[in-house]
């Protein structure tokens, strides 16, 4: 039997002695549900993730892939673990194509990076960065940057996130309303199999697959099929103008009727949200000085040339008052950014807050998303469980995040009741409820991905083929995939 001595040095000799960490101090912050590594690895590029799948796989030890660590709590608790590899030294930009509207990078290249590399020579940028410096040792091997485009993705923990882990969790905001889904921008993807085999599928080009496509396979695969280590996106030109507008209404009733007025006429707004009073008073912004929620608040981003924007903005505040609305603000350009920066914001905001936090993401029917809405505010009134409700609507998804501390005060069972209420409620709306965060003892009570989709079986064939050994996050995917 190899002693963990010979497994530690034969790591060392291929990502560096430096860059295995195996004190107890260190390895212990990349605890996961309870579970602690034997070592945590930094690879440098490719080539040494996969030497040390290999070495990994020939061992039978469990690896975890880790980006920054924003979307560790999602998925089942882990059936083992031995490794962790962080592509926090994998953060170069390989290609900045601007001309082509592409952009090529290393997986532990940050979104926050991403974007401050394509501001404009003005500093424009899709997010707002007070330093548009980005924080990796990137190489770019094309000259072609700062040209006022940007990646057109709007995931949660923009600030903090890779682009391997938005991959890997299929990260969507509000804005996708506008913009599409993740998938519909990623173009191609090089990953490490649990075999060690180096896949690259895709290219810089639209039409670049022929047969299945397996670059969209791995969106979303939560470090199950494999590390990805490469991407490649397309971009877009930078919106002329910015603009936000809000509304706060009384009832959650009023919110949704506005909303939904809003998708029966010619408007494109780039994103809705209805947010009900606490999830909006947990925002991290400092640019509302004159507007305070009445109870819910709808949310309309509009990102397009300036005359269109104006329109629009017209046409919604006269909308509103039809409504109901009590309260009306509007956020131009860097105040535009910085509020949408703390939607995305939100759940890490109430993550720290409350230890006892219990997130979850229901998809539905986009026809029956007031009934969901209205049925998860009216439930939660009930059962005394303060709660953030916050809905992408337009786009059938919405997030509740049960508010409670780390003893619970008697609430979880509650709160596991609720949880199975809801999923019920997505089920017979056609989606599905995910629990995104909880803590490690309650996850046993929860559905953690909802009911199995009918398609599980083929998923089940598709692990067995690519990781007959089970070494990548075993048990953490849908099934205990």
């Amino acid at each position: 039997m190899v002693d963990s001595k010979e497994i530690i040095d034969g790591l060392a000799e291929i990502v560096g002695r430096d860059f295995v960490k195996t004190k107890p101090e260190v390895v212990s912050e990349y605890t996961i549900d309870n579970l602690t590594p034997m070592a945590v690895l930094f690879p440098k590029n490719t080539q040494q993730v996969s030497e040390s799948v290999k070495s990994a796989n020939l061992r039978n030890l469990a690896i975890v892939p880790r980006g920054s660590g924003s979307k560790m709590s999602f998925g089942n608790p882990l059936k083992r673990l031995d490794l962790v590899l962080c592509t926090t030294r994998m953060n170069h930009m390989l290609d900045v194509d601007t001309a082509n509207l592409t952009i090529t990078v290393e997986a532990g290249v940050k979104f926050r990076d991403v974007q401050a590399r394509l501001a404009t020579e003005d500093d424009r940028c899709y997010l707002p960065l007070e330093n548009l410096t980005t924080e990796g040792d990137e190489f770019i091997c094309s000259d072609r940057s700062h040209s006022g485009c940007f990646l057109p993705i709007d995931p949660p923990f923009s600030e903090k996130a890779t682009m391997g882990g938005i991959v890997a969790a299929n990260s969507n905001g509000p804005r996708r309303l506008l913009y599409n889904l993740l998938r519909d921008h990623m173009l191609g993807v090089r990953f490490v199999t649990p075999n060690g085999d180096i896949v690259g599928a895709g290219g810089k080009t639209v039409k670049n697959v022929s047969g299945y496509d397996i670059s969209k396979l791995m969106i979303g695969s939560m470090g199950t099929l494999g590390i990805m280590c490469e991407m490649t996106f397309k971009l877009l030109p930078l919106p002329e103008h910015l603009e936000t507008l809000l509304f706060s209404f009384k009832t959650v009733s009023a919110a949704c009727d506005f909303a939904n007025r809003i998708f029966e006429t010619s408007l494109l707004p780039a994103a809705v949200e209805v947010m009900n009073g606490a999830a909006f008073s947990h925002l991290k912004t400092g640019v509302l000085p004159d507007f305070a929620s009445d109870g819910f608040v709808v949310a309309v981003a509009l990102e397009a040339f300036k005359e269109a924007v104006e329109r629009m903005s017209t046409e919604l505040r006269n909308m509103a008052g039809t409504f109901g609305a009590t309260e009306a603000a509007r956020l131009q350009d860097h105040a535009h950014l910085q509020f949408w920066l703390a939607i995305s914001s939100l759940d890490a905001t109430l993550v720290t807050k409350f230890s006892g936090l219990i997130r979850a993401k229901l998809n539905y029917r986009i026809s029956e998303w007031k009934d969901i809405i209205e049925f998860a505010d009216h439930t939660l009134s009930q059962g005394n469980l303060a709660s953030a409700i916050s809905a992408n609507a337009g786009c059938g998804v919405c997030t509740i995040s049960l508010l409670m501390d780390e003893s619970g005060n008697g609430s979880e069972d509650k709160a596991i009741d609720v949880m199975g209420k809801l999923l019920k409620l997505s089920r017979k709306a056609g989606g599905n409820l995910v629990v995104q965060h909880a803590p490690t003892d309650i996850k046993k009570d929860l559905s953690i991905w909802g009911e199995q989709p009918s398609d599980f079986i083929v998923m089940k064939r598709v692990k067995e083929k690519v990781d007959p050994s089970g070494i990548m996050s075993p048990g953490r995917f849908i099934g205990g995939l």
